[in-house]
């Protein structure tokens, strides 16, 4: 970090020396046309401005989606949930599955007496799964209407995406998908399998639904993940990196590399998605621009601009 600050103030120091030799030379040459100063450029050496950070890229085509990004949540899959209740009153003889057991169809999680024959029976889980609820102990008495377990397949969840007014008629079920989380796990990219017909009554929101698929067991519900659904997926000729485009006195600009000075180009912009933007005037396929590192350019260009106003 102190190489790196060493390294801004010489280049720094630098360009102010070269900016003050620039303007004597002007007052002596007595031809402002050819010597005056351009605005809208900055001298940097290519290889300081790599060593600031700084990343040269070439604009070309590429493709940008049309995203929105909305909140959803990972939830259990409730076509895979079994509750377990005897077939008989009965009491519980015999306990043996507790909360957070994986456990596989057909495996005896608990055996009981029925309270009128005193047969004994086994309560047998329906799924393979993990035990997410257990409501019985040893001794227990239970009526049929009562849940001994609640058994989920938790490789298979739900992720219930929130669809606000505006997009309720645009989200189709088919539409990409790429999920992201606070809780440390890698993106996913998926897509829509199903869009809710009805519209929540008490939130006025509508519903998409993700199959997720856990075979490794790392999402879990409760889970707040946000959703970017691709709205539309388009074509153009010029894209660059978010990154690229720097906002200078209102207006939005890109520094090109010409031979050996960055020239501030103004642009104008299209369709943009989280990570990159349309450039539709301004930047012709082929040029070279800075697509990271733009602000050290804005910093000189506002400071060569300050000191050229204090000369005149």
């Amino acid at each position: 970090m102190i190489r790196l600050l060493c390294l801004i103030l010489i280049v720094l120091n630098t360009m102010t020396a070269m900016a003050a030799n620039d303007t004597h030379e002007r007052e002596h040459a007595g031809d402002d046309k050819g010597e005056q100063h351009l605005e809208g450029q900055v001298s940097l050496p290519l290889d300081v401005f790599n060593e600031l950070g700084g990343k040269l890229a070439t604009a070309s085509p590429g493709r940008i989606r049309d995203e929105r990004a909305l909140p959803a949540e990972v939830r259990l899959n409730a076509e895979a949930v079994a509750h377990l209740t005897p077939r008989f009153a009965a009491q519980i003889t015999e306990v043996n599955a507790s909360t957070g057991d994986t456990v596989t169809a057909g495996q005896v999680l608990a055996r009981a007496e029925n309270s009128d024959t005193l047969a004994s029976f086994e309560l047998k889980s329906l799924i393979d799964g993990v035990v997410i609820n257990r409501h019985v102990t040893l001794g227990e008495h239970l009526q049929t209407t009562d849940t001994a377990y609640v058994i989920a397949d938790l490789t298979r969840l739900w992720l219930d995406i929130a669809l606000y007014p505006k997009q309720l008629a645009k989200v189709k079920t088919g539409m990409a998908v790429h999920l992201t989380t606070a809780y440390g796990l890698e993106p996913v990219d998926s897509k829509i399998d199903y869009v809710a017909p009805l519209v929540n009554e008490a939130t006025r929101t509508g519903l998409a639904r993700v199959f997720l698929s856990n075979p490794d067991g790392r999402w879990k519900p409760g889970m707040f993940v946000t959703a970017y659904i691709t709205l539309s997926d388009v074509s153009v000729a010029v894209r660059v990196p978010q990154t690229a485009v720097i906002d200078m006195k209102g207006q939005k600009i890109v520094f090109v590399r010409e031979q050996n000075h960055w020239r501030a180009q103004l642009v104008k912009l299209g369709h943009a998605d989280r990570d990159y933007v349309e450039v539709t005037e301004g930047l012709a396929t082929g040029a070279k621009y800075a697509a990271e590192g733009g602000f050290f350019l804005k910093a000189q260009l506002e400071k060569d601009e300050l000191e050229s106003g204090h000369h005149h």
